[in-house]
């Protein structure tokens, strides 16, 4: 839906707006991925850190018109 895609797109820009997080953009072995639905977003992925890992949560977190955001990233080199 529009409203999703607004979502993602601004979650988007959020996490991968920050030079913590901006190697992730180009990097299709480790990458953040958002999914979107009716507001809620789930965050995928592999990262190298758990600092990582919680600045993305966060990001996503300040997006407007979000319900709720659930962090599924894995850490690289950590069991799940």
């Amino acid at each position: 839906t529009p409203h999703n895609e607004l979502i993602h797109s601004m979650a988007y820009r959020a996490i991968y707006g920050g030079a913590q997080l901006d190697k992730y953009a180009a990097n299709p072995v480790k990458a953040i991925r958002i999914q979107v639905e009716n507001g809620d977003i789930t965050l995928y992925g592999t990262v190298d850190s758990k600092s990582d890992k919680d600045v993305a949560g966060i990001r996503a977190n300040t997006v407007p018109g979000v319900f709720s955001v659930k962090n599924e990233i894995q850490v690289a080199g950590r069991e799940h």
